[in-house]
């Protein structure tokens, strides 16, 4: 028994940063310390800054990719050998599949996190996304992983430190937290089979709530104990003695 509503979970402020509701707040800075951000905002600056780095890195004119033939087969060799130095479980259920299958899903994913930026449909670009994962039991804690390697080949592959300064670094890790921030719900939740109804309320941020009310435990009445005794200790409610009647009369039935 329960009643069930709607909670706006995801939250578009005015000045166009994502928050999250305090419940999958909580969630996500348990999961995703890394990048738990408050309100992730993206700026012209950071979108540039992203979308630039990621074309070089691509495109095989970024620094680290001097000389590369595949320079996007390169990109997701050196994130899957980062991944699996750093924590091999979490390939398992985010890359089930072969490596060319594996590389187009890491693709997808850096994809995601580029087109969704600044983008008014940022929530429902990472809708499908999140959905899809939860297929493959992708835990919170693993995009935290994820994130962290995923600077790291982006760094190496840029070039280094000679390229990857702080305001760089910035960038990617707030569109990064702005990608999770928008799935941190829908993870949470762990559907698997969401309706159209459910994807829809997703998009735009909101999830059903259930609240459920518990039956009260039966009361059974009390009745003195064998013959005269009084089942309340006396001396307990009168200290000094003094003539009590108890309180718990026998039931007539």
């Amino acid at each position: 028994m329960g009643i069930k509503y709607s909670v706006q979970a995801v939250t578009r402020n005015a000045d166009g940063s994502l928050s999250l509701h305090s419940k999958y707040k909580r969630f996500l800075q348990a999961k995703c310390p890394d990048f738990a951000y408050t309100a992730c905002l993206i700026t012209p600056d950071i979108t540039r800054l992203v979308m630039a780095n990621w074309d070089s890195v691509a495109n095989g004119t970024a620094l680290g990719m001097k000389g590369i033939e595949s320079p996007v087969v390169y990109f997701y060799d050196n994130f899957y050998n980062d991944l699996f130095v750093e924590d091999p479980s979490v390939l398992l259920p985010l890359f089930r599949s072969s490596i060319i299958v594996q590389g187009k899903a890491l693709i997808n994913i850096v994809q995601s996190i580029t087109h969704a930026v600044n983008s008014p449909q940022a929530i429902e670009r990472v809708v499908d996304l999140a959905y899809r994962h939860n297929k493959y039991k992708v835990k919170m804690e693993y995009y935290n992983t994820l994130g962290k390697v995923l600077l790291t080949s982006l760094k190496r592959c840029s070039g280094g430190d000679a390229v990857w300064n702080p305001p760089l670094d910035l960038a990617w890790r707030t569109v990064y937290a702005y990608m999770l921030t928008a799935m941190t719900p829908i993870v949470y939740h762990g559907h698997t089979a969401p309706s159209t109804k459910d994807k829809e309320m997703a998009k735009s941020g909101r999830f059903i709530h259930t609240m459920t009310f518990r039956a009260p435990k039966s009361v059974q009445p009390m009745n003195a104990g064998g013959g005269n005794q009084c089942p309340v200790n006396l001396a307990q409610v009168s200290p000094t003695g003094g003539v009590l009647q108890c309180p718990v009369q026998p039931s007539h039935r």
